[in-house]
């Protein structure tokens, strides 16, 4: 995938986090390039999100599947094809691997 695409997926989630889920404590941590088994190519976005703040841990379940779709529908819309998958990681296991 080119770095361009790549550049533009995580621009466009992060456009989206800001705009819709500004009180949600989210962040993109990365956006990587994958192929599959099968050889299909994909996105790999790492969402960083605030373990440490009361009240704006990880979304629920469904929050978590709405946000997901809406973030593919919005990546489709950036003309980024690749199926995304989305990992949800805590601020404090981030910051216990950076030590």
């Amino acid at each position: 995938m080119k770095q361009q695409i790549l550049e533009r997926a995580r621009g466009t989630v992060e456009a989206f986090l800001r705009k819709q889920y500004a009180d949600a404590a989210l962040d993109v941590l990365s956006v990587n390039s994958e192929v599959d088994g099968d050889g299909d190519e994909f996105l790999w976005i790492y969402l960083k999100y605030d373990d440490g703040n009361e009240g704006k841990g990880i979304p629920s379940s469904l929050a978590r599947i709405r946000l997901r779709n809406r973030l593919r529908t919005e990546l489709r819309s950036a003309d980024v094809e690749a199926f995304a998958v989305f990992s949800f990681i805590a601020e404090s296991e981030v910051e216990s691997e950076a030590k």
